[in-house]
């Protein structure tokens, strides 16, 4: 049942799991490392500093770390990035229910498919009618009694024809049981247009009843039915019970197949005769010609029931039948189909068709969708029966082909295909194949045919059940991977970056920190939120179905996008730390009187910020320094500094999003301007830089705080707004160059 099917975590589950861990644990190990070794040193030491001190100093450090490797932005940024993803797949007729289901479609490896209105139209109509030896083509399409009837070597069999025939019991009652075992509705619309409300399959054959007999109601009135046995999985077959000719009549439509046995007897010359071996081999040789041709072969039988019998014993009821033929049923396969299977192919993905069909239909439709071949091996729901569970799994990957197959046993292939490591989606319609939808990584209930408890327990529901739309639906997940893939580039850099340079600056260089704990959160939200969410509407990725599904262990980021990210976190942080340091902001932790960066040996030295004399020349020309005046300085420098370098820092980031665009291809390939949400986000994110720098000394409405005390900002001189962009830019470039010239150099085909 659907409670005891396991539903497995999403790869995306997996692969942010295992990258919360890392953060975690590299975090924790870097603060633990700082602080133990800041307090071994203090404790070590001459005294000067107290342990106190120094413990209170790297706890706030600590919690910098910690706040700056957090990518407090991602849960919203990948909510965002999989509603779009769901919406875009709406536009193709896949309706997401569950929307981790939307990434999860990227990493498919395997289709479970059904045949019927899945892989076919769905636009059933009987071809053949084998009757007690004889053989009929039946002309006409659609719904439409009306047009088409028996054709035989002779042509259409006329009115005088069907009245001969009809002198036949076994005709009268092949044709009663196609006009009577079933539960559609055929009807004509008030514009004229013949359409069916129930079973495709049932349909097909009350149309042919139709043709025959007349109208089906009509003939339903004539002949009552008293009892029904509805169509199951195991049985895969309907028996109703009609008063037809002033006798109970049982008629049986269904799968030859699961009938074995069951035939008894036949009709010669309107009179119920044994049955003999030469007539079924005739039966079996006609029925494998049908299904050569991918027919659906549905057999017809009779009984005649005597007085007393129980009618709730149905296998009592379905004994001793009367073989009366068969009816070919013709389900042409959709025409996209054979395209998506191509694709599927080139994308590394494999297709597997599960059908109730016989296995000579199936491998028929196979070979016609170009799914298997041949010389290719099908599995029967008889064998998978007699099979173990390890013997299943040594087959599974190989078998293209399932036939005769039930819903219980499409869990069981389900199971075996994920413990070989492969992400399944599964097609489903009916309410026994909920177990199969729930246990598969993707469920994929039918809208038109589907129940609603298939839809309930699927991930996603096909509007026009069409297997092509499956393929659309994969190739969106994989572009929305692809999404995400450069988003937690984008933003595990940045975090990379802010711990590599909060250690680095307090651990190696002793400096006060360089960015605070609040400029961080406003970089990880505000700053990186707007171009992360940008990266997750990116639309240029290639031909996303020409490449293999990505290895399921692969992690998030993999070991390609680890060198990329501490190739740009280390340039992120050499800039920053060279404009921090060319800012003087090493001072304020520097001894007293330290020469500024800006200094020249043996000159007069003002500062810029108050006009004061910082060193001057003494009465004996020597120079000295105002240890006040540089105390003064120190800090305002610092102040600057920290501004500087929390400002180049997100010029870096607004610089590292196009770079992030793609991991392989430049942005001028891609086109600078042609994702438009970048470069609105860009714009607005420094909108935001200049007014929490520039507008530092701004008072917030309804309270005397200042935004540069809230964000530890101070006003720079506009001057900077032309270094900062020119020093950050370099990430850019440096980039461009790793993708343009090596990737020119070591690519055979130039591009990946």
């Amino acid at each position: 049942g659907i409670s005891s099917a396991e539903v497995p975590k999403t790869p995306l589950e997996v692969k942010l799991q295992s990258l919360g861990k890392f953060l975690g644990i590299v975090a924790l190990v870097v603060a633990v490392l700082l602080v133990t070794v800041k307090m071994v040193i203090a404790f070590l030491g001459d005294g000067s500093e107290s342990l106190v001190d120094v413990a209170s100093e790297q706890f706030m450090i600590a919690i910098a770390i910690f706040v700056a490797i957090v990518p407090e932005g991602l849960p919203i940024i990948l909510v965002i990035t999989l509603s779009l993803g769901m919406r875009n797949m709406a536009r193709h007729k896949a309706i997401v229910r569950k929307m981790k289901a939307v990434e999860t479609l990227g990493s498919t490896t395997i289709i479970c498919t059904d045949k019927t209105g899945t892989l076919t139209k769905n636009q059933m109509t009987v071809r053949r009618f084998f009757l007690g030896g004889d053989s009929w083509e039946v002309s006409g399409s659609g719904f439409n009694p009306a047009t088409g009837g028996l054709v035989g070597s002779d042509g259409k069999i006329d009115e005088d024809g069907l009245t001969n025939l009809s002198a036949r019991l076994d005709f009268r009652l092949a044709t009663s049981c196609l006009g009577l075992c079933h539960n559609s509705r055929i009807f004509k619309d008030e514009n004229g247009y013949w359409g069916a409300i129930g079973n495709p399959t049932d349909s097909a054959c009350a149309v042919m009843g139709w043709k025959i007999v007349g109208d089906v109601g009509i003939h339903a009135v004539r002949n009552p039915r008293q009892f029904e046995y509805f169509f199951d999985a195991t049985r895969k077959r309907m028996s109703v019970i009609h008063h037809w000719e002033g006798d109970d009549w049982l008629l049986v439509k269904g799968a030859g197949g699961m009938m074995d046995g069951l035939f008894t007897h036949k009709i010669v010359e309107n009179k119920v005769v044994p049955i003999e071996q030469s007539d079924l081999d005739v039966y079996i040789q006609e029925n494998r010609k049908c299904a050569a041709q991918s027919m659906r072969v549905i057999t017809l039988a009779a009984r005649k029931i005597p007085p007393g019998c129980d009618l709730d014993e149905v296998e009592e009821i379905e004994k001793d039948l009367i073989l009366l033929g068969f009816v070919g049923i013709n389900d042409p396969p959709r025409n996209e189909a054979y395209d998506a299977i191509a694709i599927c192919k080139r994308a590394g993905i494999q297709v597997k068709m599960i059908t109730g069909d016989q296995s000579t239909t199936a491998k028929a439709i196979g070979i016609e969708l170009a799914i298997c071949d041949e010389a290719h091996e099908i599995i029967s729901g008889k064998e998978l029966l007699e099979m173990d569970d390890d013997e299943l799994e040594s087959k599974v990957e190989d078998c293209n082909i399932y036939s005769r197959v039930t819903p219980d046993e499409k869990m069981r292939i389900v199971s075996s295909l994920q413990s070989k490591g492969h992400v399944v989606a599964m097609t489903g319609d009916g309410v026994n194949d909920a177990p199969a939808l729930t246990r598969a990584n993707i469920g994929i209930a039918m809208g038109i045919a589907g129940t609603d408890v298939a839809k309930d327990a699927a991930d996603m529901v096909l509007q026009d059940d069409n297997f092509a739309n499956i393929v659309k639906a994969v190739e969106e997940g994989r572009k929305i991977f692809n999404n995400i893939r450069n988003f937690v580039r984008y933003q595990i850099s940045t975090n990379v970056a802010a711990v590599a340079l909060i250690v680095i600056s307090t651990f190696v260089f002793q400096w006060e920190l360089p960015l605070t704990a609040t400029q961080i959160l406003v970089i990880n939200i505000l700053m990186d939120g707007p171009p992360a969410v940008a990266l997750g509407v990116e639309k240029r990725h290639g031909a996303v179905m020409d490449r293999p599904p990505r290895p399921t262990d692969e992690g998030l980021p993999d070991l390609k996008d680890m060198g990329i990210i501490f190739y740009l976190g280390a340039i992120m942080v050499i800039g920053t730390l060279m404009i921090f340091y060319v800012s003087d902001g090493p001072l304020i932790t520097s001894d007293t009187c330290t020469k500024p960066f800006a200094y020249i040996d043996g000159n007069e030295f003002i500062s810029p910020f108050n006009g004061e004399v910082v060193f001057y020349f003494d009465s004996n020309g020597n120079v000295a320094c105002d240890e006040q005046a540089w105390q003064v300085y120190a800090e305002s420098s610092f102040a600057q500094a920290r501004t500087a370098a929390f400002a180049v820092f997100i010029i870096f980031q607004l610089f590292n999003v196009m770079n992030c665009r793609s991991s392989s291809d430049s942005v001028f390939q891609l086109g600078a301007f042609s994702n438009t949400a970048i470069n609105l986000s860009v714009v607005f994110s420094m909108g935001l830089l200049l007014l929490f720098v520039q507008g530092a000394e701004l008072q917030l409405p309804f309270s005397d705080v200042y935004l540069g005390k809230l964000l530890h900002t101070t006003v720079l001189p506009w001057e900077s707004w032309i270094v900062l962009p020119a020093v950050a830019s370099v990430v850019f470039w440096f980039e461009e160059f790793r993708k343009i010239f090596f990737l020119d150099f070591l690519k055979p085909n130039k591009l990946i």
